[in-house]
């Protein structure tokens, strides 16, 4: 008796092993047992030769994590124009454009050693004062922007401005729009997207301009937050 117990014991522990090692798909033995609660998942359709059986990722869950694009590492330091009546951080290394009025207009261009885009366009913020002699309104700016798309156009080979509309900057209150715009030199063609705003302060209207390559808008939107958040109407 103790004998066939013992057979009895020792059958029942080899098919519990035997179930336990089982992967799902394999193919069970006749009488091996079948748990109706665990799906049976058939792994010889899943093979190079069958392509169409091929797992497919699902949006967004297996999807792979696209490159983040980096963040910048810009060290700032403070930037005043008293004739302007301005200050604003930007990036310590970027340079002034001496070519310009700095009564009237800033341009910081950044340095070719920084550019992320190499023998691309080289990144710059453009700050230009108009003064009007009047108190300045939201309605002046927008016309004031209006006015500024219609003198970029044909400075580049092809320009698109989107839509116009209100926001704040700084202590004013003004109009902004995005663009994108192609320039070709002859032999190279120069992908760029930007955007712009005008504020009005006082008796003076404000131009911001950012222009960056189309490929970097994202990195440099950096750059135009921080002065956005810093400016300062004087």
């Amino acid at each position: 008796m103790k004998r066939l117990l013992l057979f009895f014991v020792c059958a029942v522990m080899a098919a519990s092993l035997a179930s336990a090692e089982a992967l799902p798909g394999t193919t069970a033995a006749p009488d091996a047992a079948v748990s109706t609660s665990v799906p049976v998942l058939d792994f010889d359709l899943l093979t190079p030769e069958n392509p169409a059986a091929t797992p497919v990722a699902v949006d967004p869950i297996d999807k792979p994590t696209p490159t983040p694009a980096p963040t910048p590492n810009f060290v700032y330091e403070t930037y005043e124009n008293p004739t302007m009546g301005i200050s604003f951080s930007i990036p310590y290394t970027w340079h002034l454009n001496p070519n310009t009025n700095q009564a009237t207009t800033v341009q910081f261009v950044e340095p070719k050693s920084e550019m992320m885009e190499q023998g691309g366009y080289q990144t710059r913020i453009t700050i230009e004062k108009y003064n009007m002699g009047l108190q300045q309104t939201a309605t002046d700016a927008r016309s004031r922007l209006e006015t500024i798309l219609e003198e970029l156009a044909p400075t580049f080979t092809t320009f698109t401005p989107g839509n116009i509309d209100s926001g704040d900057f700084g202590a004013g209150r003004g109009y902004y729009c995005y663009y994108k715009a192609d320039y070709t030199d002859g032999s190279k063609t120069y992908e760029m997207n930007g955007r712009i705003i005008v504020v009005a302060h006082e008796k003076a209207l404000y131009q911001i301009r950012l222009t960056t390559p189309r490929d970097w808008y994202s990195y440099y939107n950096y750059l135009w937050r921080k002065v956005r958040s810093t400016i300062k109407f004087q």
